[in-house]
């Protein structure tokens, strides 16, 4: 199966956009969102997609109750801040990922084959014992790049999709973000 990996969408409808179209192209089934969706009515997004979608909070995710309402509205689970995922023979841990250390100890832990995390905006695909992936950011002002992943889960090969560029906060205020 091909999983499709997105976080730190923040509100960027055509980001979600592209990167739909992008899981469409590939035969995405499933859909995971490491959060920071930002707003319920982001759902609409989601509207015409057929892929099982699981999410998890974020950090900047406030209205927990109308995005778990909204996104149920098109199929989406809210998992809440920590999502645990089994399929086919693979077990999933899909969390934001705001503390470094509980990311770090469940790659360490040994208990899962995949972790998916989001928050540092930094795409990233770690190979070891357990696999870690950060898909970046949709968002796309935070490093100057959007980007997804896709996952097969039938070879474990994980891939890190550009969906292009964009003024990052730095370009657009002579400021580094922190």
């Amino acid at each position: 199966m091909m999983i499709g990996i997105m976080s730190d969408s923040h509100d960027n409808f055509p980001g979600v956009i592209r990167a739909l179209e992008i899981f469409h192209e590939r035969n995405v089934e499933m859909i995971l969102h490491a959060g920071d969706v930002i707003a319920p009515g982001m759902r609409y997004a989601f509207e015409h997609s057929e892929a099982d979608l699981r999410l998890v909070y974020g950090n900047n995710d406030g209205d927990r109750v109308g995005l778990k309402r909204d996104f149920a509205r098109v199929g989406g689970k809210f998992l809440d801040d920590f999502g645990e995922i089994e399929v086919d023979g693979l077990k999933i841990a899909l969390l934001h990922g705001t503390y470094e250390p509980v990311v770090q100890g469940l790659v360490e832990g040994g208990r899962y084959d995949v972790v998916i995390r989001g928050h540092n905006h930094h795409f990233a695909v770690q190979r070891g014992e357990t696999l870690l992936i950060n898909p970046g950011e949709v968002w796309g002002h935070f490093t100057g790049r959007k980007t997804v992943a896709l996952l097969d889960t039938e070879t474990l090969d994980a891939e890190i999709v550009s969906m292009g560029t964009c003024p990052s906060i730095e370009d657009l205020t002579g400021l580094r973000p922190s």
